[in-house]
């Protein structure tokens, strides 16, 4: 007699569930971020054997090609190398003038930087672009695999 009480609880316990998990599930609708710039990195190639010529690649977007702020911005490529913090990182800054008139105001969007590794393990690399205006844009960490010959 016990039992049947139990059974029906449980019935409708998951009856009352199987509703919102059949339902199917809304995504949540990606976050525009119109007007805020982004910064992607991609190392070519990801991974390879000693010594290994990465050739990096970052793309600025999100930014209007005229906007002088952006204008000859200042570009520092991050290099972490295997066994490093990110207290220890190398860093190569490029700093280039803006010599030309208003009228020429043209933005870089497309950044290349070729590095030489020669120890086994993992580097990790980053983009930074800041403004005129001290804007920063920030690529995450892209990561490249160098492996050693046996």
């Amino acid at each position: 007699m016990f039992v049947a009480p139990r059974i029906v609880c449980l019935l409708l316990a998951v009856t009352a569930a199987l509703p919102a998990a059949a339902a199917p599930r809304k995504d949540k609708p990606a976050r525009e971020e119109k007007g805020k710039p982004k910064l992607t990195l991609t190392p070519q190639p990801a991974f390879g054997f000693t010594p290994l010529t990465v050739i990096l690649t970052g793309h600025l977007t999100g930014v209007d090609l005229h906007d002088r702020n952006f204008c000859h911005a200042a570009v520092t490529w991050v290099r972490i190398d295997p066994g490093q913090t990110e207290r220890d990182n190398f860093r190569v800054r490029e700093d280039p003038a803006c010599v030309h008139p208003d009228e020429e105001i043209h933005v870089t969007t497309s950044f290349t930087k070729t590095f030489d590794l020669y120890r086994p393990g993992s580097y990790l690399f980053r983009l930074e672009i800041q403004a005129k205006d001290g804007t920063r844009v920030v690529s995450v960490y892209a990561r490249a695999e160098v492996l050693r010959v046996q």
